[in-house]
């Protein structure tokens, strides 16, 4: 870590440090120097040129600005050293947390996470990555490609219990732990005023978008068709990320719109205001229907007026949300993420306001394992004996 960051200093690059900036700043302005006086030489066209002498400015100029490298290397990590900061970079942890497309909650929920716990634990930088979606998120963890995740738990009984079964995860067990249960999310079904769907029966023989490939929208949308006796024969369903299904629903060239994301959502909020909308609203029957088969879609209610021109109360499911992690993620590492984020949630919710709807009674009751660093917190704070 060290290294490469003094590295970047002595190539242009500020660090802010105690007693480092100005050394570092002096530093780069002498490389400037000899750099400028470098090229000087190179393009000169004097007497001098290709001759001995000019042969040895030249060598005597490279010299001069290797030096200076080593020294805005020296002087840098002296600063560290002498701020007892360089063991606490030097042991830094690089984090990352699949998310989702960067129009959906996920992502902002994720990045205002990886921003908060990058901020107070110093031994740990995580940023956070736009993604497909759950599906692609678990697959990821499973290959080592990412070290956390948020997920959907219809998802993560895909790819933890029922993967022998899995069109997604052929057989593979995606081995992983929760860390905490983030929101419920409610699956909106959006069409138009003018379009001629107001049941979700009525979206057989039509253009339908039923999420992108990869998500955790597309698998709650086939769990909730087929439950009700709609297969993606019965319609023509079409793949598409959050902001291409609003767009091609605005364009009239598909009639309705799965969306599996907590309310209100930017995408639906943005096509109210143009366009008169409706979200299909399931039966009890319907609601009943699903939940049977799949127990862990809880039956939601979207409230009235949450966007334009939607005044009455929308039934529909959610499925609760969770951030998990690899196997692999420490146990000192996990036990300071779940502590800064309920130690700084007030802080969180007021970049996302997703993270109101987290709540620390809630957090440990994962349908996955907990990882032994969550659950230390959650015996520290009384939740676990």
């Amino acid at each position: 870590m060290i290294f490469g960051k003094t590295t970047a200093l002595a190539f242009g690059y500020d660090w802010v440090l105690v007693n480092g900036r100005c050394h570092s700043a002096t530093v780069l302005e002498m490389q400037k120097r000899a750099k400028s006086d470098f090229r000087s030489l190179r393009e000169d066209n004097t007497g001098l040129l290709n001759t001995r002498l000019h042969k040895k400015k030249i060598l005597e100029s490279r010299m001069t600005i290797t030096k200076l490298r080593a020294l805005a290397f020296v002087g840098i990590s002296s600063a560290l050293s002498a701020t007892g900061v360089t063991s606490a970079y030097a042991e830094q942890s690089q984090l990352s947390v699949a998310t989702a497309g960067t129009t959906g909650v996920f992502y902002a929920y994720g990045g205002a996470m990886a921003n908060v716990v990058s901020k107070y634990v110093p031994t740990i930088s995580m940023v956070a990555e736009s993604t497909g979606g759950t599906v692609e998120n678990l697959k990821m963890l499973g290959k080592g490609q990412a070290d956390l995740a948020t997920a959907s738990a219809d998802v993560v009984h895909e790819a933890y219990i029922d993967y022998e079964k899995s069109k997604h995860f052929r057989g593979k067990k995606v081995e992983m732990y929760g860390l905490f249960n983030m929101y419920q999310q409610p699956h909106h079904i959006v069409t138009l005023k003018n379009n001629d769907i107001s049941d979700i029966e009525d979206i057989r023989g039509e253009r339908v978008v039923v999420g992108a490939p990869g998500s955790g929208t597309e698998v709650k949308t086939r769990m909730m068709l087929e439950s009700l006796g709609i297969t993606y024969r019965d319609f023509r369903p079409e793949f598409l990320t959050f902001t291409e299904g609003v767009e091609a629903l605005q364009d009239g060239t598909v009639e309705a719109v799965f969306l599996g994301v907590n309310y209100p959502a930017p995408a639906i909020m943005s096509l109210a205001m143009t366009n008169p909308v409706r979200l299909l609203s399931l039966s009890d029957t319907q609601a009943s229907t699903i939940q049977k088969t799949y127990p862990f879609l809880n039956t939601a209610v979207i409230p009235g007026d949450t966007y334009k021109g939607v005044p009455e109360d929308t039934q529909t499911v959610s499925v609760q949300t969770l951030v998990v992690s690899g196997e692999h993620l420490s146990e000192e590492n996990a036990y300071q993420i779940v502590k800064t984020v309920f130690e700084h949630k007030e802080e969180l919710e007021n970049i996302n306001h997703a993270f109101k709807q987290t709540t620390l009674e809630a957090a440990a009751e994962t349908m996955l394992p907990l990882h032994p660093g969550a659950a230390r917190y959650y015996r520290e704070v009384g939740l676990l004996n």
